[in-house]
């Protein structure tokens, strides 16, 4: 079940870049914001990231996300 604090967690994570970035603009930490992520994609059942490399990069599922997070969160 999708939950506020998951979405803005993607959501900060997508924006900043980094999970390390997300997880200190949230005052989190960085296992907490893997969590919540990992959280959100098993809900889904797509992956929001692509952890391939060495940085987790927005997957095309995940821009389509984004795009709603920024407008639920701006609500």
């Amino acid at each position: 079940m999708l939950n506020l604090k998951q979405l803005e967690t993607f959501y900060w994570a997508a924006k900043l870049g980094s999970f390390t970035a997300a997880a200190d603009r949230l005052s989190s930490t960085q296992s907490t914001v893997s969590m919540r992520i990992h959280d959100l994609e098993r809900d889904f059942g797509i992956e929001l990231f692509d952890r391939s490399q060495r940085t987790a990069r927005v997957t095309a599922k995940g821009r389509e996300l984004l795009k709603y997070a920024e407008e639920l969160l701006n609500l």
